[in-house]
């Protein structure tokens, strides 16, 4: 199904996605952490958008339909992260993301109901996830601290590829000057919405973390039931 942006369409996805809950916010903010212990904890589906990237981008990409997601296919690591700017990897993952999201959205109308689906990835832009909420407490960001977010991406060795580029020094600067940009939009997006969010800094553990999640997302849920 190719989801079709018009408002009836809008309206209809939102009504149909209103046993999803949506976890954004930029990478290292602990999204993926907190969305495993939520859906082991209460038994729900959960649908990681990263893990679905390769399929979106090299099965499903089509180049009428998705020319900045085909733009990218084929190009070398250092064309990809040497020989350009943070500014331009920035606003291709704009472009691409906008491409994207429909087909996030075919994937979850492609599965059950029941029981409730958890999507998470940093991807979820506030300007693409807000208009299929019921309520606003059916979706929630973790914001990270720029420390938080880069001392982060260090444990887990990110980037991830960069040694096998002809400058790796360039390719984690590039990398990094755009996730900062990324960072920053998503902040200004969600504040500007008045939509949820959690700082994330450090503060406190993954365990606390996850359970100011888990009492957003059920009081959506009870609300919802009644």
């Amino acid at each position: 199904m190719l989801i079709i942006w018009g408002d009836e369409a809008r309206t209809e996805l939102r009504d149909s996605l209103s046993h999803v809950l949506w976890l954004g916010g930029a990478s290292d903010s602990g999204k993926s952490t907190v969305a495993r212990m939520l859906a082991e904890r209460h038994r729900w589906q959960i649908y990681p958008c990263d893990f679905h990237e390769h399929n979106h981008f090299i099965a499903r990409a089509d180049p009428s339909l998705h020319p900045a997601m085909y733009g990218g296919i084929g190009k070398s690591v250092d064309e990809s992260w040497v020989l350009t700017t943070p500014e331009a990897l920035y606003t291709n993952i704009l472009k691409t993301n906008d491409e994207r999201f429909p087909m996030i959205c075919d994937d979850l109308m492609a599965m059950p109901a029941r029981p409730n689906i958890l999507v998470e990835g940093p991807r979820l832009f506030p300007k693409l996830v807000r208009p299929l909420l019921a309520d606003v407490h059916q979706a929630i960001w973790l914001l990270p601290t720029e420390a938080f977010a880069m001392e982060s991406a260090f444990k887990r060795g990110k980037p991830h590829g960069k040694d096998a580029s002809s400058d790796p020094e360039r390719f984690l600067g590039n990398f990094q000057g755009r996730e900062a940009l990324l960072r920053e939009y998503i902040r200004r997006e969600v504040i500007s919405n008045d939509l949820p969010y959690i700082e994330v800094d450090g503060s406190y553990g993954v365990d606390e973390l996850a359970s100011r999640v888990e009492a957003h997302f059920i009081a959506y849920l009870t609300h919802r039931r009644i």
